[in-house]
C-alpha cells in the first residue's frame, strides 16, 4: 500500500473538495428545508474550505508572481539594450565632436597660411615598432600628392612624403633618424640642420651652431627654408637646452618637437606655394 501513503493527502483533499461541492449543491438546493443541517455542515466543512481557499490564493499568487518576475525580465533586457544603444551613440557623438575640433583647427592653419595650396588627410596607419619613424595618410596621386611635399598639423611641421601609390602615402616623420630640415632659431635667425634621434634619449637637435650664438631655452625653431623642400617658417619646436658639440667647435641645441607625433589623426599636405609650381 505504498501508493496510498503517496497519495494520501492528496485523495483526502480531493475527497473534502468533493463534499464540499456535493454539500453546496445540496444545500443550495433544499436551502429553505434544511436550515440546520445547512448550518451544522457549514461549521464543519468551514476549516476545510478555508484550507483550500488558502491554497487557491497561493497557487494564483505563485502564478501571477511567475508572470509578472517573466514581464519585469524582459522589459529589463530591452531597458539594457536601449542604455547599450544610447552609450554606443554617445561614444559616436563624442569621437565626432573631438574630431570636428581637430578639423577646425586645420582649417584655422589653412586659413593662415592663404599662400600655401594644401589638403587635408587622415593618418590610416604606423607601425607599433617604429611609432616615431613614418605614418601612412588617406591621400595620394590621385589627389595629386608627391614625395617630398611639407606635411603639417595646427601644432608644426610633421615631416614630408616619403612615397606615393594612387590611394596612399607614406609620410617619413621628423623624428626619424634620416629626417633632415632647415631650421633657425627665429629670435636670433641663427641657422642650422634640425635631425631627428627617434629612440634616442634627444628625440630632435638643432646642429652646426656657431659656438658664440646666443640661444636660449623657449627659443622658437621654424624651417629657414633653405634646402627646397620645406617652405620658410613652418614651427619645428622649441629649444629645451643648448649642448657643446664634442670637440667645442660648435654647439648644437636640443628640441621639443611642436607637433604631437604621439596623436597624429589628421594632418595637413602643402601641394604648392603663391605662385610656384609644386614644391620640388
Amino acid at each position: 500500500m505504498g501508493w496510498w501513503q503517496r497519495y494520501r493527502r492528496f485523495l483526502q483533499l480531493a475527497m473534502a473538495v468533493i463534499l464540499i461541492i456535493t454539500a453546496i449543491s445540496f444545500v443550495n438546493k433544499e436551502k429553505g428545508r434544511y436550515k440546520l443541517p445547512e448550518t451544522v455542515l457549514g461549521a464543519a466543512l468551514g476549516p476545510v474550505q478555508g484550507i483550500v481557499q488558502g491554497l487557491s490564493n497561493r497557487l494564483k499568487g505563485t502564478l501571477e508572481g511567475i508572470a509578472e518576475l517573466k514581464h519585469l525580465r524582459e522589459k529589463n533586457r530591452l531597458l539594457k539594450e536601449e542604455l547599450e544603444q544610447k552609450e554606443f551613440m554617445y561614444s559616436l557623438l563624442l569621437e565626432l565632436k573631438a574630431e570636428n575640433a581637430r578639423l577646425l583647427k586645420l582649417l584655422d592653419l589653412r586659413e593662415m597660411i592663404p599662400e600655401f595650396e594644401t589638403i587635408a588627410a587622415r593618418v590610416i596607419a604606423r607601425e607599433p615598432s617604429n611609432w616615431y619613424n613614418a605614418i601612412t595618410i588617406n591621400v595620394g596621386s590621385r589627389q595629386g600628392i608627391e614625395v617630398d611635399m611639407p606635411v603639417i598639423t595646427h601644432r608644426g611641421l610633421v615631416g614630408r612624403v616619403m612615397s606615393v601609390d594612387r590611394s596612399q602615402a607614406q609620410v617619413l616623420l621628423l623624428l626619424d633618424q634620416r629626417s633632415s630640415v632647415g631650421g633657425m632659431i627665429q629670435k636670433t635667425r641663427e641657422p642650422g640642420i634640425v635631425k631627428g634621434f627617434a629612440g634616442e634619449e634627444e628625440n630632435l637637435r638643432l646642429l652646426y651652431l656657431p659656438r658664440e650664438a646666443k640661444i636660449r631655452a623657449g627659443d622658437s625653431v621654424v624651417t629657414s627654408g633653405l634646402g627646397g623642400i620645406f617652405p620658410k617658417g613652418l614651427k619645428i619646436g622649441s629649444v629645451i637646452e643648448v649642448k657643446a658639440e664634442e670637440y667645442g667647435l660648435s654647439q648644437y641645441a636640443v628640441i621639443e618637437a611642436a607637433a604631437d607625433f604621439h596623436h597624429l589623426e589628421e594632418v595637413l599636405v602643402i601641394l604648392a606655394g603663391e605662385g610656384e609650381e609644386e614644391v620640388e
